[in-house]
């Protein structure tokens, strides 16, 4: 059920709260609401390309996919930061990159990309439309959370980037202590929204493996953020931009 409409919530009406399909509506942070100019990935497909690699189009879905499974796997990632140190990180995460692409004639592109990657100097910044979305989403009475892997408070970064105001809660895997798809994050998301039941409650995120799994697993619906069609007959119920997720809502009401 990807949607692709060009004016997402110009003709909807606002349904009464009694009957919407939901009472909460959580969002992940990072590739959702916010991201890197270039993305990460964006950036490791040029590197390598300048590496000499020619990528086909399935491999780059391919790699997109290693890609959002690698963060989603916290245990993994944790691992992987003990054993070695910053450059050392990020070469061997270039070649589960390359593997997943099925890469393995290439000894050291893994360390030429890496190189490519100490000139990586990207803009953070929030996608232009996530305050009217988080606005208009308020107004209309539902409960608001920013759900995120990170391992600090996230009211302060939410006010830092001018949407602190939208969110009744905000609540980071290491206050949680339990990271997405882990359930209990979820779980404790649905306390914090007032004891909201899992079924009136949406989660909002870019990554199939961490979000949707996590979500669904927990009893919630998911929506998936999807701009490039990676999740393509994995999942059904996704968009490919941000300002498309009120008419999702309105819709599924």
């Amino acid at each position: 059920m990807a949607m692709n409409s060009e004016n997402p919530s110009a003709s909807r009406k606002v349904l009464p709260a009694s009957e919407r399909r939901f009472q909460a509506i959580f969002f992940d942070l990072d590739g959702t609401l916010r991201t890197n100019v270039p993305e990460g990935f964006e950036a490791f497909i040029d590197y390598a390309r300048r590496a000499g690699l020619n990528l086909t189009a399935a491999q780059v879905t391919l790699c997109e996919r290693a890609t959002h499974r690698y963060w989603a796997d916290g245990a993994q990632v944790a691992d992987h930061l003990a054993r070695f140190d910053e450059r050392s990180f990020w070469i061997n995460y270039n070649r589960i990159l390359l593997e997943a692409m099925g890469i393995d004639d290439c000894a050291d592109c893994a360390q030429r990309i890496q190189d490519y990657f100490d000139d990586y100097h990207p803009v953070d910044m929030l996608f232009p439309e996530a305050p009217r979305v988080l606005r208009t989403l308020k107004e209309e009475g539902y409960v608001l959370g920013l759900v995120s892997n990170r391992e600090g408070d996230l009211a302060p970064l939410a006010v830092q980037y001018g949407i602190g105001e939208y969110f009744t809660f905000t609540l980071s895997g290491g206050q949680a202590g339990s990271f997405k798809p882990d359930e209990r994050i979820f779980r404790q998301a649905l306390q914090m929204a007032g004891d909201v039941p899992a079924s009136r409650a949406l989660y909002i995120g870019d990554n199939y493996y961490a979000d949707v799994l996590g979500a669904t697993a927990a009893g919630m619906e998911a929506l998936l953020i999807d701009p490039r069609d990676v999740f393509v007959g994995l999942y059904d119920k996704r968009i490919k931009r941000l300002d498309q997720v009120v008419d999702f809502i309105r819709t599924a009401s």
